[in-house]
């Protein structure tokens, strides 16, 4: 790489001589002071090579990792893997914040982590482009030069060159940064996700955990560093946002290390694996699959020679220097086997007490939703669930609960667990069921002065299960030492060990789990999927982790804004939730740029018209609401929709009637009535009155229009909407709006009561 620079120091910002470029540089950040130092070396590299490398767990002396060697190959996509508690989160504070001895200072890095309230919080936008550190000096150090310059009133030529070139100088960086720009840049990528022009204004205080999220990941990609450092990133972010995250990783230009327990998103983004492991790092120059294939062959090889070394060398004497070796292989014998025994039992359950008056195999409902709307404010006119829902949960449901941020799964948790009131209708609970809750900002709510038994005693003050909480920690993974060491010093996946360790200690009849995965390591999620498939009880689970869903539900409930539907299998409820799944399954290219948008769950537009008081039907976050945007199939009973209040139509001229004659079964897009915008159809019959027929595609909904209204080439505006998919979300409301006020359905253990009338395609409500 080259001799390394002098350290530099930096100077404070009214000591600054604006004569003098070199105190200039000293406002800038380190890693581009660093860059600029070295700009005439060459071959720099931003490789980083550090052995030995130590680290020590904050507020102790406890070694993290000792004569280690830290290794990040520039351009290399890395996740990094380990156990809770082992300091994924230490390094890449340590490294973020500059205290890692040795490290390259001319390289950039940024660590991405959640947006934590606080009293100086700024806007969404504002947050987002004074997130890029060298922009923002940049631009203090040019307003500053050209107040010196304005009132300076010498006749010094000397001094007057010097401030004009120190400004060109500043220009030309902020030039290279695209600094004018910086704006109407973070604005776009902010669209993508989901944030109109009135959300980006809004303090990042009033946002949800999964909106903070999207701001710090829609910073971190803005800033653009060399290095990035993203912090289990998933977590409370929608199936939507989390294919857009893989889409925003695959294309960055620098290098990553990510902490994730999300499977797909590893194979799918990640070329190398770090595992933190018995105080060391190890590399795998691989994929994520085949590092899990390499793991597991090399750990049984290792455990077999060990076993093998330990039989030969029983008795060795402890001045030998096989003393040393048989020591080291013993304790990593003992971690690796006490390491699975932990983890067969991890989260285990205990047996459930029979609910009285229950016949044996029989299913007993444990909560019935009637008839519930909810609103967090009905004078607003906006609605989390604004027709009735109707929703039982048995002793045999094992349900998944998908859908976007916004549409309402952790409100309906809260309403059937009694935390939140519904506005209209009921929540009959069984008198004697058990209800566990966990919940995605329970662990946030932990008093951290405390130790694990401690809460633990606090939760259970019976001295006759005292002795038991110990044990019962340990099965989830809080074991020794770290049962009594205060829960500010545990990682954020300890403590939702904790917290699992308070809600399973008496069998519940009911677990819910809302976002279980977040900050659990890849092993505690497989540990916590085998657990959820052994419990006896009831289940309810929210994730945007497709794989847990899959492994632990056998029924589905899709919630979207003005939707409330169950289905038998994953594939048809992510359908009817997410519009790109059907694209994204026939092998189209999805784009990045679109996925989120398509979902959105921010709160604006729609809160505008509400306000207006032009609401009506369900409100759809983040766009105004149009509960017939769309057509949708009319009543089996009625006849074809027609246009309301069409005007009279003139006789059609001959020049009208062969035009349509000529092309009736042709693709054309027409306008539907209810909303005044075209869609595609394809013309089915000249009704000879200046009218024809249409069959709008997609949804085999057929509608009388007028011919004026019949273009044959698409308008640039309504192109984006040309092909809405069979399952789009606004259709499936209607459908369901419709059938649940004809006919109703009941949902009991995962199965389904359809109504014969039912209209051929319609989705099966949960009713």
């Amino acid at each position: 790489m080259g001799p390394a620079p002098t350290e530099q120091k930096l100077l404070p910002f009214d000591q600054v001589d604006w004569t003098k470029k070199d105190d200039i540089l000293q406002q800038f950040p380190r890693y581009e002071q660093e860059k600029i130092a070295l700009a005439r070396v060459k071959n720099v590299t931003k490789n980083v090579e550090i052995e030995p490398f130590t680290l020590k767990a904050p507020f102790s002396g406890q070694y993290l990792l000792k004569d280690a060697k830290l290794s990040i190959e520039q351009g290399k996509r890395y996740c990094l893997i380990g156990d809770a508690g082992c300091g994924k989160s230490t390094l890449f504070h340590d490294i973020a914040r500059g205290a890692v001895k040795d490290f390259p200072k001319h390289i950039h890095v940024y660590h991405c982590a959640e947006i934590e309230m606080s009293d100086d919080a700024t806007t969404v936008i504002e947050h987002v482009v004074r997130s890029h550190e060298f922009r923002t000096a940049l631009l203090k150090c040019e307003a500053k030069i050209k107040e010196v310059i304005a009132a300076y009133t010498g006749d010094d030529a000397d001094v007057k060159t010097k401030l004009k070139d120190n400004l060109e100088m500043l220009s030309l960086y902020l030039n290279r940064v695209l600094a004018h720009s910086a704006y109407e840049r973070a604005a776009k990528m902010l669209r993508v996700l989901g944030f109109d022009n009135e959300m980006q204004n809004k303090n990042t205080n009033a946002l949800s955990g999964g909106l903070r999220m999207r701001v710090a990941l829609c910073a971190a990609f803005f800033v653009e560093a060399d290095l990035l450092l993203l912090d289990e990133p998933t977590n409370h972010l929608d199936f939507p946002s989390v294919l857009w995250l893989e889409n925003r990783l695959r294309g960055y230009k620098g290098s990553f290390i990510l902490i994730c327990h999300d499977r797909d998103l590893l194979n799918n983004v990640c070329t190398a694996v770090m595992l933190m492991e018995t105080k060391n790092l190890n590399y795998y120059h691989c994929g994520f699959a085949e590092y899990e294939k390499r793991l597991a062959a090399h750990n049984k090889k290792k455990a077999e020679d060990i076993e093998k070394f330990l039989q030969k060398h029983r008795n060795v004497d402890f001045t030998s220097p096989l003393a040393k070796e048989k020591a080291e292989k013993q304790a990593w014998a003992d971690y690796w086997y006490q390491k699975q025994i932990m983890l067969a039992g991890k989260f285990t359950f205990p047996d459930i007490e029979p609910l009285p008056g229950s016949a044996e195999g029989a299913e007993t409902t444990l909560i019935d939703v009637k008839d519930c709307t909810f609103s967090y404010n009905p004078d607003t006119n906006i609605w989390i669930f604004k027709d009735p829902i109707q929703f039982r949960v048995t002793t045999g449901t094992r349900m998944g609960v998908m859908g976007p941020n916004g549409a309402g799964k952790s409100t309906l948790l809260k309403l059937i667990t009694r935390r939140l009131i519904p506005t209209t209708g009921t929540v009959d609970i069984h008198p004697t069921a058990t209800v566990a809750y966990f919940a995605q900002h329970t662990v946030m709510d932990l008093n951290l002065e405390l130790t694990a038994l401690e809460y633990m005693n606090q939760q259970f003050p019976d001295p006759k299960t005292a002795g038991q909480l110990r044990g019962h920690l340990a099965k989830v993974g809080i074991v020794g030492a770290k049962a009594e060491t205060r829960m500010k010093s545990l990682s954020a996946g300890q403590r939702s060990c904790v917290v699992f360790a308070k809600i399973t200690f008496k069998c519940p009849h009911l677990l819910i789990m809302d976002e279980p995965t977040n900050f659990l390591d890849m092993e505690s999620v497989d540990a916590l999927i085998a657990a959820a498939n052994k419990f006896k009880g009831a289940l309810l689970l929210v994730s945007h982790s497709r794989a847990f869903l899959l492994k632990c539900a056998r029924a589905y409930l899709s919630v979207v804004p003005g939707s409330f539907n169950i289905y038998d299998d994953l594939k048809t409820c992510e359908r009817a939730t997410y519009k790109f799944i059907e694209e994204m399954e026939q092998g189209v290219k999805v784009s990045g740029s679109n996925l989120v948008a398509q979902n959105p769950t921010v709160r604006g537009e729609a809160e505008k018209a509400a306000a207006a008081g032009g609401a009506k039907g369900p409100m759809v976050f983040g766009r105004a609401p149009k509960p017939a945007a769309k057509p949708a199939a009319a009543p089996a009973a009625a006849p074809a929709a027609k246009p309301a209040a069409a005007p009279a139509a003139a006789a059609p001229s001959a020049e009208q009637k062969e035009v349509a004659e000529s092309n009736v079964g042709k693709k054309c897009t027409a306008v539907w009535a209810e909303d005044g915008q075209k869609y595609a159809a394809v013309i089915t019959k000249d009704l000879g009155n200046g009218e024809v027929e249409v069959s709008f595609t997609g949804y085999g909904t057929k509608a009388v229009v007028k011919l004026a209204d019949v273009v044959f080439k698409p308008a640039p505006a309504a192109q984006a909407q040309a092909e809405p998919k069979k399952n789009d979300g606004p259709k499936h409301q209607q459908q369901h709006q419709q059938h649940s006020k004809s006919h109703g359905q009941q949902h009991q253990g995962g199965q389904r009561q359809q109504q014969h009338s039912r209209q051929p395609g319609q989705r099966s409500g949960a009713q």
